[in-house]
């Protein structure tokens, strides 16, 4: 190897080889926690009831799309809620099914999906109130709620603020001190 380009190497390997081959982003990739940080934490849970949910942010779908939300699994008829105050409008769509899209003032967009009704009609709503009903409408597979957050024009994985606003007691601060070391 010529000497002059020892350095030119050396520089590369320094910098290391991600800055040198362009990295192209996978779309089933999970976006990192800190994408939560562009929402603040809902006012409330989206579905006033007994819920299960899991992270599946990015999993396939049908027709090459990636999934953009969190699937909350409940019984048919348990209330969906408005987790800001905001504009409801209520709209109706084949994939989505009867929908919701929650306007806040700060511009953020939630998307309620596969609603099997609406409470009332499209309106002004306050964080906590009954908009919706769960159902599997549209395209879904069983009962459950297909909730998205949208701070800007693209979706964010709401998982993490999900679950914050569900499941609260899942904070750090209820796990027992001497358990605390073996998190990290």
């Amino acid at each position: 190897m010529h000497s002059r380009m020892k350095p030119y190497i050396a520089a590369l390997i320094g910098l290391g080889l991600s800055s040198v081959v362009p990295q192209v982003a996978d779309a089933h990739e999970r976006p990192s926690a800190s994408q939560a940080d562009i929402v603040a934490p809902l006012d409330a849970c989206p579905v006033a009831g007994p819920s299960s949910f899991i992270d599946s942010w990015g999993d396939a779908r049908s027709s090459g799309r990636r999934h953009e939300g969190v699937d909350m699994e409940a019984e048919r008829g348990t209330p969906v809620v408005a987790v800001r105050d905001g504009s409801a409008e209520f709209k109706r769509s084949n994939l989505g099914g009867n929908a919701i899209w929650l306007t806040t003032a700060a511009g953020e967009r939630f998307y309620y999906a596969h609603l099997d009704g609406w409470e009332g009609e499209s309106r002004d709503v306050r964080a906590g109130e009954v908009i919706g009903y769960v159902g599997q409408t549209g395209n879904a597979r069983g009962d459950h709620l297909h909730f998205e957050a949208r701070p800007g024009d693209a979706a964010i994985n709401a998982f993490p603020l999900v679950d914050t606003a569900c499941n609260p007691a899942t904070s750090l601060a209820s796990i027992p001190v001497v358990a605390r070391p073996l998190l990290r």
